[in-house]
């Protein structure tokens, strides 16, 4: 069980309890501990949060809200404020970036994926391999660089750091964006940071960001400290978010020192990172979606030329045809386990729909390909005897086209019934009280839903 599904266990304790004393809320609390401490959290901030819970959880309530109410956003806006806060985020145009990191924290990696961040926002992105002291630095960032169709800049017969990002500069008289990969170390030494402060003397770069890996725990505040007194971090991109359970421990830690944690990193391809925010990354770990990722996702891929509109990804009703744009869309957009993350359903959906692999989808594809017009508009036409035609037409067996046709109807379900949530859709409703309101309807229509 993740932080998220535990988190949420503990407020649906608030949610649920009958007549809300203060021992429920103390045994509510008990379970946010032990759900952030098994997440690496540092144990004093956890005490401290739960100090800020357990002294205000029965003090004077806020006009128009019921002491559940309360409790409840007051657990929601100390677990935000824990992982990060609401406070600024990555700038928009930055103009020089300097990323710093040791090694194995997923820094040159992560360099491809800033560039296709800004590049899909319009801005004309350079990137400078300034890393001479790993030996495939230059190789590995400018494969990157080739896959994002970045201009790179490199000179791997060059050992001086400095001298690469003058050479650079020089390159990249025109770029709006210039992205710098520095070399790495097992431990910051004086030989690292000597190298970082003369590559920020020739650079001035206005953004030095620090990369760190979400398995680095409580161990990211000790390493976020080091690196800012040594050569100054004014931002923070945490990567393998999607794997690690301390996760959540790395980003309290960052938080902790003051730091701004501005991306995470959620998988391995150039398109997984997102602008990290607080707010929206708690929703969606407990199940409570982030429809405006999910609507930035759809729009980029719109954007990069494919079928799929926000609009038919949303709609309740749709048809084989709808679910067809949606799977050839699919590999811009993410895996269905994502989206349904993004919408809070994925507690909700069943396993194997969510583990559905490309083969799996592309043999979908062709088993569409086979069907009529009018077999893809209305799928309840499908009898026994078109699934053999479909089946000898596409070359597939015809349990594999009766299992496109149920996992069409778990996903039709599964949108039907988030256009009945319709509350979520309005991230200020977090802000304004109403989301205890929100989780009830949601549990609601959880328990109505049947899938068959």
């Amino acid at each position: 069980m993740g932080l998220g599904e535990k988190l949420r266990q503990a407020i649906d304790k608030i949610r649920f309890s009958g007549s809300l004393s203060s021992e429920e809320v103390k045994e509510a609390v008990r379970e946010i501990q032990r759900a952030l401490i098994a997440a690496d959290v540092e144990v004093q901030l956890v005490l401290d949060l739960s100090k800020k819970i357990e002294s205000k959880a029965f003090g004077e309530l806020p006009k128009g809200m019921t002491r559940r109410e309360f409790i409840i956003k007051l657990c929601y806006d100390s677990l935000v404020e824990l992982l990060g806060g609401v406070e600024g985020k990555a700038p928009e145009k930055p103009k020089k970036i300097l990323l710093l990191g040791l090694f194995g924290q997923g820094k040159t990696t992560t360099v491809g994926k800033l560039a296709k961040h800004y590049a899909k926002r319009g801005l004309k992105v350079g990137v400078i391999c300034a890393d001479s002291f790993r030996p495939a630095a230059f190789e590995q960032l400018k494969q990157l660089c080739e896959k994002t169709k970045t201009p790179f800049y490199g000179n791997p017969k060059e050992k001086k750091a400095a001298k690469i990002v003058g050479e650079g500069l020089k390159h990249f008289a025109k770029e709006e964006v210039l992205i710098v990969d520095s070399a790495g170390r097992s431990a910051l030494d004086e030989e690292l940071v000597k190298e970082i402060q003369e590559i920020q003397k020739t650079l001035q770069a206005e953004e030095t960001w620090l990369v760190i890996g979400a398995d680095m725990g409580q161990l990211a505040k000790k390493q976020a400290k080091a690196f800012h007194e040594a050569v100054g971090v004014n931002g923070i991109i945490i990567t393998r978010m999607d794997g690690s359970a301390k996760g959540g421990g790395s980003l309290a830690a960052c938080h902790a020192t003051k730091a701004q944690v501005y991306f995470i990193g959620v998988g391995e391809k150039v398109d997984d990172l997102e602008i990290f925010d607080a707010e929206r990354f708690l929703s969606r770990i407990m199940g409570f979606g982030d429809l405006q990722a999910l609507l930035e996702k759809a729009k980029e891929a719109q954007e990069e030329g494919t079928e799929l509109s926000a609009e038919e990804l949303l709609k309740g009703e749709f048809t084989l045809k709808t679910f067809y744009e949606q799977l050839k869309a699919a590999k811009k957009i993410g895996p269905l386990g994502k989206i349904a993350e993004m919408m809070g359903l994925s507690m909700q959906v069943p396993k194997e729909m969510l583990e559905t692999g490309e083969e799996k989808l592309q043999g979908y594809k062709i088993m569409m390909d086979s069907m009529t017009r009018q077999e893809m508009n209305n799928p309840e036409l499908i009898s026994k005897s078109r699934i053999d035609r479909i089946a000898k037409g596409s070359g597939k067996k015809e349990e594999e086209v009766r299992e496109l046709i149920r996992q069409y109807r778990q996903m039709k379900q599964m949108f039907k019934q988030f256009k009945k949530l319709g509350d979520i859709e309005n991230p200020e409703d977090l802000k304004k009280g109403k989301f205890a309101k929100m989780l009830q309807k949601f549990s609601q229509k959880k328990k109505k839903m049947k899938i068959r």
